[in-house]
């Protein structure tokens, strides 16, 4: 009890003698929030393409029986859900020829990927899509010129290595198995004895992937 008349004896001369008490305010602390790296959204990509259609043997960037190797160009437009799991759709059509194969693609792709670094990531594509052939000026193997070759759908897949340039704009390369063993509509010949039911197609693309 004498304690507390002490105090407010202390306080009461304060108050007589014009003392004031100063507040002490707590401190503060903001956060400082970092920026994060440019992850999920949608994207685009455009690449060339280099393809393969044979019917039964193959070798790439070389000539065997049946193969026509030709050129062309890719576009993609995908949206990633997180820095490990997109979708993808892709379109491709060649514009270069060797023999007789003018090849159109369509393909959607579910597409688990995995950063390696920062700035390194690999990717898979698993999907489902249509390969279309039609015959051009024939080579070492008969095709009528215009006339559809090959027109079916099926399971594909792929495998890739992407690269960041910045936060907005990668480079890729990577491998697709677009057909395998698909049903020929129209008869394809090698020379004059053997003539092919079914044809194959693969491709490998590079390109530039942009971030919206």
């Amino acid at each position: 009890m004498k304690k507390i008349l002490v105090m407010l004896s202390m306080l009461s001369s304060l108050v007589w003698a014009g003392g004031d008490i100063s507040s002490v305010e707590p401190e503060i602390t903001i956060p400082v929030v970092l920026e994060e790296e440019n992850v999920g959204g949608l994207y685009a990509a455009l690449g060339i393409v280099y393809s393969r259609t044979y019917a039964t043997d193959s070798a790439w960037f070389a000539d065997a029986n049946t193969q026509d190797q030709s050129i062309g160009l890719s576009g993609s437009l995908g949206y990633e859900f997180n820095k490990y799991l997109a979708v993808e759709g892709r379109i491709s059509k060649t514009f270069y020829e060797e023999g007789y194969a003018d090849v159109t693609t369509y393909s959607l792709f579910l597409k688990p990927q995995y950063p390696v670094t920062n700035d390194m990531e690999i990717y898979a594509l698993l999907g489902y899509g249509l390969v279309q052939v039609d015959g051009e000026s024939s080579g070492t193997v008969t095709a009528t010129p215009g006339a559809s070759i090959l027109d079916e759908s099926g399971f594909q897949w792929g495998i890739g290595l992407s690269y960041a340039l910045s936060n907005d704009l990668d480079i890729f390369v990577d491998y697709t198995s677009l057909m395998l063993d698909g049903d020929i509509n129209n008869n394809l010949q090698a020379g004059s004895a053997t003539t092919y039911r079914e044809l194959s197609v693969d491709a490998l693309t590079a390109g530039m992937i942009y971030h919206f």
